[in-house]
């Protein structure tokens, strides 16, 4: 009976769509995470890293550590998309580091891994210099680089492991076969009749699979995917803003109701 090959599908299509979604939105908490470990970062290298008391800088030596640790943090954002979405131009993260950090990173592979470590380097130095207070450092900035790396783990175990292509695969050749033979079970109860019923059942399972197609992998650049760029954005103007720099980029605009 061909109704009960329909429910078969329609259950099938329901699984993989959920465990696509499930996928979309661990990227998308992953992000979140980012953002607001980000966004405690920033007010933890403000705060914590200050000169020892017994010795003298001035605020513009202050400013300039805050200033290279927060960019450098922007860069590793910025280099973790590109990365996910396997973009090789590195240009827009030239403006986050000196030239001899973005020089080195040409021959590196996993880039944000590098530049998160230079991150702890620097941390460390500080603190040996006096300028983080033990508890500061260990539990709260140190701390701040571990979920750094947890988040940036989570997006690349997505990235790296699809959903197992016989779910694919399986799921587009029964809802092929459904469709196929939809026409001859109406007709036997319908008439030609059936026609536009047909089209109707048709189109629903054909666009619900291609919706789980589309969902499953997050980071591929597609319309429907995490909007890496936005949010990259958006951490970027609120270190920024926690610096006291009144310079800052606009939002990214929503475009056509999208957001990339």
């Amino acid at each position: 009976e061909i109704s009960v090959f329909g429910i078969a599908v329609a259950i099938l299509l329901g699984f993989r769509n959920n465990e696509a979604y499930n996928r979309f939105w661990e990227a998308r908490a992953a992000w979140g995470d980012l953002t607001n470990a980000s966004r405690n970062f920033g007010s933890q290298v403000i705060n914590y890293i200050q000169p020892p008391s017994n010795k003298k800088f001035g605020l513009q030596d202050i400013t300039r550590i805050h200033s290279e640790i927060i960019y450098r943090h922007l860069a590793f954002l910025n280099i973790l998309r590109l990365q996910l979405r396997q973009e090789k131009n590195l240009e827009e993260i030239k403006p986050f580091l000196s030239e001899l950090e973005f020089n080195k990173l040409s021959t590196i592979v996993n880039k944000a891994t590098l530049i998160n470590h230079w991150q702890s380097i620097q941390l460390r130095e500080l603190y040996q210099s006096g300028w983080i207070d033990k508890h500061a450092y260990v539990v709260g900035l140190m701390d701040s680089i571990k979920d750094f790396f947890v988040a940036q783990g989570r997006c690349e175990r997505i990235k790296n492991t699809p959903l197992p292509r016989q779910y694919a695969f399986f799921t587009k050749s029964f809802v092929w076969i459904f469709v196929l033979l939809l026409p001859f079970g109406l007709v036997q109860h319908l008439g030609w009749g059936a026609f536009p019923i047909y089209v109707v059942l048709a189109t629903i399972f054909t666009i619900t699979e291609r919706i789980g197609s589309r969902t499953e992998e997050p980071f591929e650049s597609k319309l429907e995917d995490v909007p890496m760029s936005f949010i990259c954005r958006n951490i970027e103007i609120d270190l920024k803003q926690q610096l006291g720099e009144s310079s800052v980029p606009e939002p990214v605009e929503i475009r056509n109701g999208i957001l990339m």
